[in-house]
């Protein structure tokens, strides 16, 4: 999705040191860290949330039987493709 490289970064972190100022630099990167930190644990709590839901209703073999359909279904055209 993001697919950035060293000349891209080094862009990058050029601008943002005419825009924003050396000195402002460390003060949004702490609140940056921050933010994606904030971002990780709504990810692991939704996550979680969604494993429990899963047992508390038994439905982890049924995710399991449709994971193996899914599974099975992408080797058959895999094949289908190769033929």
């Amino acid at each position: 999705m993001l697919d950035f490289g060293w000349p891209e970064l080094l862009v990058i972190m050029a601008v943002a040191v005419f825009v924003i100022g050396p000195k402002e630099i460390p003060q949004i990167m702490y609140m940056l860290g921050r933010f994606v930190r904030r971002l990780q644990y709504v990810r692991f709590a939704f996550s979680q949330q969604f494993d429990d839901f899963m047992q508390d209703h038994d439905l982890n073999e049924l995710r399991k039987d449709a994971d193996l359909r899914v599974e099975g279904d992408t080797d058959s055209e895999i094949e289908a493709d190769k033929e």
